[in-house]
């Protein structure tokens, strides 16, 4: 505001005023003195003093207004420069800082808005705010309305849809810019976006969830092995409670099972930034053993580490359970082999005894037992086979050297039966090695339930370069439709169930190397089972169950 009226004329301008108004009071004061009243002139001397004074004064005038004036434009450069620096940040700010009018026009719009919104300034200048708010956030009437009755307001969550549709999320600070009778001209906002820092917050929280509600054991330490984090699993599973277990080292869980060599390994693996994946054997507090598939990852920032996760798997029960199986499957079948030897050797003793007594009635019973045993003996060799395959592991061999080798078995074997092959030309790929135990069921399957004639072929698939077909067909109605509902459903019921293992072995085999089976009629009439097998480079090594 101006201090006076004449605040808004130059120091000249005023002096000469005072000059004037100062020389014509003197002499206009002599004369009209003179001529009204009669009084004689003063003397030129005194009317010289008088406008000596004058033109002194005028001087002094001059002076104080002019140093006045020149104090003014300084102030008034200042603040001519301050405004200019304010704009030049206004503009300049990484951020988004937009003014409105209260009746929400737009007077201010920087290049962090355009960037942020998608819409240039000379488009929303004068006009009113283009954006529009998200559902669950106050719109741009309620945030003017509230920053002119609270005098601003600070960190508030607002969500604003950009010109693409896109929603943000921001943090929007306000404040109000009023005249000199205290009435709100400008509501200026800074938006700061949070969407990208909401989003890791929401899958920070996610993650915390998931790791504090899952099934295995997780914790994590420092690059020196200390533990600085228990999820409830490692709790339930280790029978030590956050607070026992933070800060101490993860040898607590050391059974003293595991070799030297062992824990070597693993420090190097996972010091050179490898993940390490093995089994061990662990003391829970309470001092019982449990058995765990160990995952342990670093964690790394920079390319330095600063951390381990550690999950572990407890597989104690399903280990004893495997353990108890392999305990009762040899020994089921060597005592079944051994009593059956015994049962066929008296069998046959009675066979031939019946035979010279010409008792046709003993005699066929003599053979039925003879038959049964017999077919008992080669279940318990199919379950050897069965065993040996799923434990073994499988390699990379070429899929037309085990179509071969199952051929040149089966021909053997079944020497009037026909095998006809057609192998895709060129095809060098490599399946998984224990598919060759599948390929001798399903030629031997579609002999039994077939005819004499079995079509083997094998080609890339039509639709994935990574996997390859090998189709068995028959020419006879082969695999009885219940067998094969069995194995599509893949477990057997009191009223439903398969009568042998061999396509079980199939079915457990093609799982294992990641491929699949289906059957469907062949060309000839018959039943085809059709494998689609992966290709690829050797599978990763299984842990052994009792290797250490």
């Amino acid at each position: 505001m101006n201090d006076s009226p004449l605040d808004g004329l130059d120091a000249r301008a005023i002096a000469l005023a005072y000059l004037g108004f100062g020389v014509a009071g003197i002499l206009g004061g002599e004369l009209l003195l003179s001529v009204a009243l009669s009084v004689p002139l003063a003397p030129v001397a005194e009317v010289v003093k008088g406008l000596a004074f004058v033109a002194v004064s005028t001087a002094f005038v001059w002076f104080l207004v002019s140093r006045k004036d020149r104090r003014i434009e300084r102030q008034q450069a200042s603040v001519r420069s301050s405004l200019d620096h304010l704009r030049t940040v206004v503009a300049a700010s990484p951020v988004p800082i937009i003014a409105v009018t209260p009746d929400g026009r737009v007077t201010r719009w920087n290049d962090a808005a355009a960037e942020a919104f998608g819409w240039e300034r000379d488009d929303v200048l004068g006009g009113p705010l283009p954006y529009s708010a998200g559902e669950n956030s106050e719109n741009s009437e309620e945030i003017i309305r509230r920053t002119i009755a609270e005098g601003g307001l600070s960190d508030v969550s607002v969500e604003r849809r950009r010109s693409n549709g896109d929603l943000r999320e921001f943090r929007l600070s306000t404040a109000v810019i009023r005249d000199a009778d205290g009435e709100a001209t400008e509501i200026v906002g800074v938006f700061v976006d949070v969407t990208a820092q909401q989003r890791r917050e929401r899958r920070l929280r996610e993650f915390e969830q998931a790791v504090e509600q899952a099934g295995h054991a997780i914790y994590l330490t420092t690059p020196e092995g200390v533990i600085t984090y228990v999820n409830p699993a490692f709790e339930e599973t280790t029978g030590y409670d956050a607070a026992e277990a933070v800060g101490e080292p993860a040898s607590i869980l050391s059974s003293g099972d595991m070799p030297d060599s062992y824990y070597k390994r693993l420090w190097e693996s996972v010091r050179s930034g490898e993940t390490w994946r093995e089994r061990v054997i662990d003391r829970r507090k309470n001092g019982e053993l449990y058995t765990a598939i160990q995952t342990i990852a670093p964690l790394t920032h920079d390319g330095d580490i600063d951390g381990y996760v550690a999950i572990q798997s407890d597989i104690t029960e399903s280990e004893l359970t495997r353990q108890r199986l392999v305990v009762l499957n040899r020994m089921f079948r060597h005592n079944l082999r051994n009593r059956m030897n015994v049962i066929e050797g008296y069998a046959e003793l009675i066979h031939r005894d019946a035979t010279v007594a010409a008792d046709e009635g003993l005699t066929d019973a003599a053979e039925a037992i003879i038959e049964a045993a017999d077919e008992l003996v080669a279940l318990s060799e199919k379950a050897q086979t069965v065993s040996d395959a799923l434990e073994s592991e499988g390699t990379p061999r070429r899929v037309s050297t085990l179509v071969e080798d199952a051929v040149s078995r089966a021909e053997a074997t079944y020497p009037e039966a026909t095998m006809r092959t057609d192998i895709e030309t060129g095809l060098n790929a490599r399946v998984d090695s224990r598919v060759g135990a599948a390929l001798d069921e399903l030629i031997a399957n579609a002999l039994k339930h077939g005819g004499e004639t079995v079509d083997i072929d094998v080609c890339r698939t039509e639709d994935d370069d990574s996997k390859l077909v090998v189709r068995v067909a028959d020419d006879r109605p082969g695999i009885p439709d219940e067998e094969w509902r069995v194995i599509k459903r893949g477990e057997e019921t009191p009223l439903e169930h398969g009568t042998g293992m061999g396509l079980w072995l199939v079915h457990w085999v093609v799982k294992k190397s990641g491929g699949s089976m289906e059957l469907e009629a062949s060309p000839s009439g018959g039943t085809a089972v059709t494998l689609k097998l992966p290709i690829g480079a050797e599978r990763p090594r299984a842990w052994v169950p009792n290797e250490e």
